[in-house]
């Protein structure tokens, strides 16, 4: 091994802890609403629909923007773009603070979105660049785990801090640690010195052979097609989970928040841990451990729709574990099967596309599975779950043909 080669596979650690540390930032604020939405409710004098709107707004603008952020973290130095998705969250918040309105907080929220949505295109693409084929996939994984540290921390922090020191206080000490990581992105981040894509010197192709090349390339098509039911498993969980339990289980509220908490855990070691199995194990054949995670996600499904109802709480502590570890530890994985599917040049456009197509899930799965229970009841609607994991699972593990390259 080379001189060279120890210095580097450093640097690679470093950029990523500065990935995490960045999404950690980020997360914090995406998350702030909930865990404030007492505060925010009692000031502002809003009803529960109203202060919805604001974080409708956020996510709205988020989607918006993941297919031009995606695009410009192909084209732009990307310590550039963190710098700026950070900013973009820390300037708002800033400006939240000081809001006395519901039309201000609603804007603001919706500026908010603009950081969030372009920071996993970002971050995507600085894993591709820094990390060989047999590491990316646990390098993604534990990038991801910063969403839901962040998640953690705001939820853990926020309401103590808010009844304290008020939540505009609160509000401005997150803005401050979007902030500081912000400058830490600028000073330290940087991308690999040569583009191991392209090469030096290597042309950019212009938008529409950018989307000629996604859209001929069938493994990518079949992703992106298969993104809105694999996200539909994981917002039934942290949308119903908790209903579920003590609707039909008899469970008290805190025990079953207690529980969702345990998934959301599970979730966080399960973006590692599939990382680790994926470069172990499936470095040539990434799709493959993405069916496993969906087969073992209708399985846990399955379980809950035979739930008996007012059975012993171990049971669905246990299925609510093997739930949250496949169903909510996904999302590395399937970020670095897209990326890898076309390649380091066009990898946050793609990413892009991932996550707004995989926003029809978010957006509609609740809908569905509401209806669901709310009709034949939550065994139909954890069944509808399984039948469309088992159904990803399926077309996941067949080979498809077409372009892939783990460049």
């Amino acid at each position: 091994m080379s001189a060279v080669q120890p210095a580097a596979w450093r640097n690679a650690w470093t950029m990523l802890a500065l990935l995490i540390v960045g999404q950690i930032a980020m997360s914090s604020g995406s998350y702030l609403w909930g865990p404030l939405a007492p505060f925010l409710v009692a000031e502002l004098s809003v009803s529960k629909a109203q202060f919805g709107a604001v974080q409708s707004a956020f996510y709205v603008v988020g989607a918006l923007m993941a297919v031009p952020a995606g695009v410009l973290a192909d084209r732009f130095d990307g310590r550039w773009l963190l710098l700026a998705c950070l900013l973009a969250m820390a300037i708002p918040l800033a400006l939240l603070s000081r809001a006395g309105s519901l039309l201000t907080v609603t804007v603001l929220a919706g500026l908010c979105g603009l950081g969030n949505g372009a920071i996993n295109q970002v971050g995507a693409r600085g894993v591709l660049h820094w990390f060989p084929p047999q590491r990316r996939a646990t390098a993604m994984g534990m990038r991801q785990t910063g969403n839901m540290l962040g998640a953690a921390l705001a939820a853990a922090a926020l309401p103590g801090l808010a009844s304290w020191l008020g939540w505009r206080m609160a509000v401005l000490l997150v803005a401050a640690g979007a902030g500081l990581a912000a400058v830490l992105s600028g000073l330290l981040y940087r991308e690999r010195p040569v583009d191991l894509a392209a090469g030096p010197g290597a042309a950019r192709p212009g938008l529409k052979a950018v989307a000629g090349q996604l859209f001929s390339n069938r493994p990518f098509v079949r992703l992106l097609l298969l993104a809105p039911f694999i996200a539909y498993a994981q917002i039934a969980m942290t949308t119903f989970f908790v209903l579920f339990l003590t609707d039909r289980q008899g469970i008290a509220a805190a025990a079953a928040g207690s529980l969702l908490s345990g998934a959301l855990l599970a979730a966080a070691l399960g973006r590692v841990a599939w990382g680790v199995i994926a470069d172990r194990f499936f470095t040539h054949a990434r799709a493959r451990c993405l069916a496993l995670v969906m087969a073992l996600t209708a399985v846990a499904a399955t379980a809950l729709a035979l739930l008996p109802a007012n059975g012993p709480l171990i049971v669905p502590a246990v299925v609510g574990l093997l739930y949250g570890f496949c169903a909510m530890g996904w999302q590395g994985l399937l970020m670095i099967v897209i990326a890898e599917s076309v390649g380091i040049a066009v990898a946050g456009t793609a990413v892009g596309l991932l996550i707004n197509v995989a926003w029809g899930g978010f957006v509609l799965g609740p809908v569905v599975f509401g209806a669901l229970a709310d009709g034949p009841g939550f065994a139909t609607a954890w069944a509808s779950v399984a039948g469309v994991s088992g159904l990803c699972a399926c077309a996941l593990w067949l080979p498809a043909s077409g372009s892939r390259t783990l460049a």
